[in-house]
């Protein structure tokens, strides 16, 4: 009976983020305030010629300022359409490109990364994976690494009331494994209409899981629930 629950948990996270993907298909290179504010420490703390994983990296927004430095980077994405316009982005022999499931698997050695870039993608870790998913970035960084991430507050339209309506609708009328926490809503932008899954993200909690998997804060910035909250962490 678990195996089928957890079986079953797995084909829902795996179509959810078949549609996640299917949003990002045209190229979005944006920078958020916080990654502008913040790359350059990560990068001073990172140091010079070290190896980065640049995770989620999609379209390859960041590896051109990660490279500086005679830094090398390692690009990882679910998305074969991002990792192609990635590739025709940049033209350098110092990055590579992986195609992953950072949920199920970051196929590295121990201590593989001096560190990890991991932009705008947090909201997309389930609530009941988060914790393994910290030890298996901390597995991958070497003691003293540095990590670099953020992840999208609270929507507009998402009261306490309409997240527990959207909550019971996937979980009652949908029948989904829904687990509490994620928030599956409809995004209607000029390139994708579907359904979007986001598990939504509260700095109490997410320090705590930083914390138990081996990490330390060394810089934030929280500008409140709608916004983005980033860190800089520093693995134990």
């Amino acid at each position: 009976m678990r195996e089928a629950r957890e079986r079953r948990r797995e084909l829902f996270l795996a179509r959810m983020s078949k549609d996640a993907m299917a949003a990002y298909e045209h190229p979005y290179r944006d920078w958020d305030d916080d990654e502008k504010e913040l790359l350059p420490l990560f990068l001073s703390l990172v140091g010079s010629s070290k190896q980065i994983l640049d995770l989620a990296g999609g379209y390859a927004k960041a590896a051109p300022h990660l490279l500086q430095d005679g830094n090398s980077v390692v690009l990882g994405d679910l998305s074969l359409h991002s990792l192609r316009g990635g590739r025709e982005a940049v033209a350098s022999n110092d990055v590579q490109f992986v195609r992953l499931n950072m949920i199920v698997e970051l196929p590295f050695v121990d201590g593989a990364f001096d560190g990890i870039w991991f932009s705008e993608a947090f909201e997309y870790v389930p609530p009941d994976v988060r914790v393994r998913f910290f030890r298996s970035l901390r597995r991958i960084v070497k003691k003293g690494g540095v990590v670099f991430l953020n992840a999208e507050g609270l929507s507009d339209e998402c009261t306490r009331f309409t997240y527990l309506k959207n909550y019971l609708y996937w979980k009652l009328v949908k029948r989904e494994p829904v687990v509490w926490g994620e928030y599956i809503y409809m995004l209607n932008v000029p390139d994708y209409k579907g359904w979007h899954y986001h598990s939504l993200v509260l700095g109490r909690e997410i320090e705590k899981c930083f914390r138990a998997a081996g990490f330390e804060v060394l810089k934030s910035k929280n500008r409140g629930k709608k916004e983005y909250s980033a860190y800089v962490l520093r693995s134990l």
